[in-house]
């Protein structure tokens, strides 16, 4: 749904009260990038800082290809690892061969563990829909849960949301808030902890609207820096990676920890050059877990 007038003008005063972050740097030996909230590009290490002056930074190496730089420099304290829908319904055999998205488990634990680390929050960002959801759910959203059209209702690859799942598949309804279906993959579950964030969502983006409580929690808590991971990278990954670029947060993709069912497409190619050379920065998890502190 397009934003209403109320959301525009809401959007307007945010942007009007944005803080301005005060940064000292030598301009002789960094090239900035922005307006007042400001990256800073240093010449000779060929990497950006985007810490805005933090005395704390993690430095992640990145190679020349089409990156064109030797990585960025981010504070761990206004940092977020988002995990993007590594949920039952998208990765459990129970529901589908997503042998992509399982591949993404193991590298995404080293990922959280290094986040644990250094004090990096993990905020886990699934669908999870309401009634009101569907009842106010644009049409193009309904129909991708709805591609088997040849198939009776109810069977296929997509059942629809909302609807009853097969008892093979727990009979829960579909991606419905506090069903198992709709919950953290199972063997990722003993790795969330207290301290994290969680929400729900009814889009491919998580960050579509700014009345959204993920917009909401971030704006308050002073994150700036935002790290991706999940399926599908190609969908709803790149649909919130997108939305938090033009929203004005520093995006990383963490390539091996993102996977998508069209990656035979060369999807995630295309997604990893977009990212890279237009909306932020791609890493893959073993250069992060290597990162150093500066």
């Amino acid at each position: 749904m397009a934003p209403t007038a109320v959301e525009v003008q809401h959007i307007n005063q945010v942007i009007a009260h944005e803080p301005t972050v005060k940064v000292e740097h030598n301009i002789d030996d960094h090239v900035a990038f922005g307006g007042d909230d400001q990256w800073f590009y240093n010449p000779a290490t060929r990497r950006f800082d985007l810490s805005r002056g933090s005395t704390r930074k993690l430095t992640l190496d990145a190679d020349d290809g089409i990156r064109n730089h030797r990585g960025v420099q981010i504070d761990p304290a206004k940092t977020l690892l988002v995990v993007i829908d590594m949920q039952n319904f998208f990765i459990h055999p129970t529901f589908r061969d997503h042998s992509e998205g399982i591949k993404t488990v193991k590298p995404l634990v080293n990922v959280i563990d290094k986040c644990r680390t250094e004090g990096i929050q993990v905020c886990w960002l699934n669908w999870g829909i309401t009634d009101h959801d569907l009842k106010v759910m644009p049409p193009a959203v309904t129909r991708g849960f709805n591609k088997a059209l040849s198939h009776e209702k109810g069977h296929g690859w997509h059942v629809g949301l909302g609807a009853p799942l097969s008892k093979e598949q727990g009979g829960e309804r579909c991606l419905f808030a506090g069903t198992w279906n709709a919950d953290i993959y199972d063997p990722l579950k003993e790795y969330v902890t207290p301290h994290d964030v969680r929400f729900d969502k009814a889009r491919m983006s998580g960050l579509w609207s700014p009345e959204l409580p993920m917009h909401k929690w971030l704006r308050e808590s002073g994150k700036k820096t935002l790290l991706f991971a999940g399926v599908n990278t190609d969908q709803c990954l790149l649909g919130t990676l997108t939305d938090a670029y033009s929203w004005g947060w520093d995006c990383i993709l963490i390539s091996d920890c993102a996977g998508t069912m069209t990656d035979v497409l060369g999807a995630k190619e295309v997604c990893d050059y977009n990212v890279a050379t237009n909306m932020g920065f791609v890493t893959d998890s073993e250069t992060f877990c290597a990162a150093e502190r500066a």
